[in-house]
């Protein structure tokens, strides 16, 4: 039976083949650890004060560039323009003078049967004050009528009881909440007013006809913040 073995043959080129198992040597991967060649493990480099910075030249060429070209000024305006933006906030502001302030106002009380105190308005609702004169009815409601589109639709809000210093201050308070859309239209303006219903009838504080009015007015937002922190 004959040896099938395949006869390994030399190589043509052996010069080529000594180069390439050199190239294959140094190719390979070898560690080695600093510490067995006498180096450090660890490196500390010291910063001092006096050293200069190291600035990039793209960096430097446009500081010592004065003045400043047409596109660094373009984004320096869109910068200032969207940080001026965001310290103004819109907000509903009352468009009158609370009632409580004025002099005739126990005056107006016992005209009316009742009137609107004051309000505060926070960024989510408006609430406020009501001062009546029904001591003398079993049954009495009272509450605000308020409408976010010039009366094409309205809510009633009830307002609860809360105390008065009767040596003081003259008829009964009320509190109440108007709970505002947070994304009302800027255009749009809240107009409210105030109402009692008892035994003797129903009786309003309409602001003599001109309703109670808030519109939105620009704020810077420091002045947003101490206005709700009222």
């Amino acid at each position: 039976m004959r040896d099938r073995r395949r006869a390994k043959s030399l190589p043509a080129y052996p010069e080529q083949a000594s180069l390439f198992d050199e190239i294959s040597d140094n190719s390979r991967k070898r560690v080695k650890f600093a510490d067995t060649m006498g180096l450090n493990l660890a490196s500390v480099k010291h910063f001092s004060s006096a050293d200069d910075p190291q600035i990039p030249s793209m960096v430097l060429s446009r500081l010592q560039s004065f003045p400043p070209q047409q596109h660094d000024r373009e984004i320096m305006n869109n910068l200032c323009m969207s940080f001026t933006s965001t310290l103004t906030m819109d907000r509903l502001v009352p468009t009158f003078r609370m009632p409580v302030e004025a002099d005739d106002f126990n005056l107006r009380l016992q005209q009316r049967r009742v009137t609107l105190e004051k309000i505060h308005v926070t960024q989510f609702d408006v609430r406020g004050q009501i001062r009546t004169r029904s001591h003398n009815s079993s049954k009495r409601e009272v509450g605000v009528r308020y409408t976010f589109n010039d009366w094409l639709s309205y809510v009633d809000a009830q307002a609860l009881p809360m105390p008065v210093d009767p040596e003081k201050e003259v008829g009964e308070r009320f509190t109440f909440t108007m709970y505002t859309p947070p994304f009302l239209d800027i255009s749009c303006s809240v107009h409210f007013a105030a109402y009692l219903r008892n035994d003797e009838g129903e009786f309003w504080d309409n602001n003599e006809g001109l309703n109670y009015t808030l519109r939105y007015q620009s704020m810077p937002t420091y002045e947003s913040a101490a206005f709700h922190a009222t």
